[in-house]
């Protein structure tokens, strides 16, 4: 059996809940989900079009599913990691 395990951290900062997964070394692209302005988004990590890290602020579905699809090693097209509308587990294949 393989076991496959992302490391995660999250601390609550007044209105601000950060939520952090995988290792962001190394990435090439970043894109963000969600609004920077109302506090509210994740910054979501590539490298090679694989998602190896996420930084989540308030967004706390965002951060689940993103350690999910971390673990998956998933290499999903960045136009819909971007759109917001469409929950990351959908994502998945």
């Amino acid at each position: 059996m393989h076991y496959a395990q992302v490391p995660w951290f999250w601390s609550d900062q007044y209105d601000l809940k950060l939520q952090i997964a995988g290792l962001s070394q190394g990435y090439d692209q970043t894109i963000i989900r969600g609004s920077v302005d109302e506090k509210s988004f994740a910054c979501l990590y590539l490298r090679d079009g694989v998602l190896i890290a996420v930084d989540a602020v308030n967004r706390p579905k965002d951060f689940v599913q993103s350690k999910a699809l971390i673990v998956a090693h998933a290499k999903i097209d960045p136009d819909l990691l971007a759109d917001a509308r469409i929950p990351l587990k959908d994502l998945a294949h």
